[in-house]
């Protein structure tokens, strides 16, 4: 029993040397040497992913690609609805697909663009002719 402890204690005082943590307030915030040289893990990518193409692969294996492809082109119908040309566009319908109505964010309270006081760039009537070819 005595030879165990002994060679545990020099093999934890022989493997690696003890440092001290570094000064912050000397060297200023510092990632670790080991963050700068290793290489980036497989499943990072996998983890990159959005969450939207996890529920649409959720939604693929549950109840079949039909499902699937009918989610994905409501996203993209989504996207493409908008308001009259020069009015900002909520984007409701496309917040609603992609389940962020279930949360509040921080421009949901603070720093939300239809609450600046600013007019819109365009006169409703000017966008509208000149997106009919009437000017």
């Amino acid at each position: 029993p005595d030879r165990a402890v002994l060679d545990c204690a020099t093999m934890a005082a022989t493997s690696m040397p003890m440092t001290g943590p570094v000064d912050q307030m000397r060297f200023g915030l510092q990632t670790p040497l080991a963050a700068h040289t290793k290489a980036p893990h497989p499943l990072q990518a996998a983890l990159k992913k959005d969450e939207f193409s996890i529920k649409l692969d959720l939604v693929r294996r549950t109840y079949g690609s039909a499902a699937a492809m009918r989610l994905k082109s409501e996203k993209v119908a989504a996207e493409q609805i908008q308001r009259l040309p020069g009015l900002p566009s909520s984007f409701v319908a496309l917040d609603t697909i992609m389940n962020e109505d279930n949360f509040i964010s921080f421009e949901d309270t603070l720093g939300d663009p239809f609450e600046a006081p600013t007019e819109p760039n365009f006169k409703l009537h000017d966008v509208m002719e000149i997106k009919l070819g009437m000017l």
